[in-house]
């Protein structure tokens, strides 16, 4: 996922269209990549969250489940309580996370051949001397990650079980296909949910102009000045077809579903 992770984000960041350094589309992006910055660059900035993977999953199952447990002990049942377990975990996950995106984004941007970046490390350790930990440097874009992090997991979380629970029949639960069904569905909506805030997380961390400080702010800036197509990328709408298969497999999921 890494590499489609780093593509995003350079999409993300990209500016005007008269920017003469923007990508045209998604093939044009990695082609790009591969032969000015070498087929590794796709994997720049994997090491933060590979560190942070481990504690950050264990911190968000444990979040959500001692969540559903709190909101049973006080009678909340039924759909919202999944939803605020959810966004309890995500809060959670985003806090602890946000240090190793600020460094993963910071190294996904730049252009270099991998062999002229400086490692990981390093990268942090100049954060950390020119901007120091607060939010101007190693945790820049806190409150973006703990905001974006929290509405993926309160839909995701909440589409995932809602759906298994008020759509399959008990006995058809366990079904493998239909659970990779909707876990793909609720990746999907997740996904679209939080996309304004996911943008403005990689603009805020990716950009040392005052211009991008604020979660809220570099919203509205972006609807200003590039529109909605500013928060899914007009580059990426011209990739149709990827778009068409991801549309066609959610209709077919949601029908697969309705016809058990």
């Amino acid at each position: 996922m890494q590499p489609i992770d780093v593509v995003k984000t350079r999409f993300q960041i990209q500016g005007v269209t008269s920017d003469p350094s923007r990508y045209t589309s998604i093939l044009d992006c990695i082609t790009r990549m591969i032969r000015n910055e070498g087929f590794f660059s796709l994997y720049k900035g994997i090491l933060p969250p590979v560190v942070a993977d481990t504690p950050k999953r264990a911190a968000k199952f444990l979040v959500f489940e001692s969540s559903k447990s709190a909101c049973a002990s006080v009678n909340f049942t039924g759909p919202w309580s999944l939803v605020t377990a959810g966004l309890a975990s995500g809060t959670v996950e985003g806090a602890i996370i946000a240090p190793f995106e600020r460094v993963k984004v910071y190294i996904q941007v730049q252009r270099q051949r991998m062999s002229e970046m400086p490692n990981t490390w390093l990268v942090a350790r100049e954060i950390i001397k020119r901007d120091g930990w607060g939010t101007r440097g190693l945790t820049k874009g806190f409150h973006a990650t703990v905001l974006r992090n929290a509405m993926f997991n309160a839909v995701y979380f909440g589409s995932y079980y809602n759906m298994k629970y008020l759509l399959i029949p008990p006995e058809k639960q366990d079904s493998i296909p239909l659970r990779l069904c909707l876990g793909f569905t609720a990746g999907a909506l997740s996904s679209l949910g939080n996309l304004p805030v996911d943008v403005a997380k990689s603009r805020i961390q990716a950009s040392q102009s005052p211009k991008y400080t604020r979660t809220f702010p570099t919203i509205l800036t972006v609807w200003r000045e590039e529109g909605f197509l500013g928060f899914i990328q007009r580059s990426f709408t011209k990739d149709y077809s990827i778009w068409g298969k991801v549309v066609q497999l959610c209709c077919w999921c949601m029908n697969r579903l309705q016809t058990i």
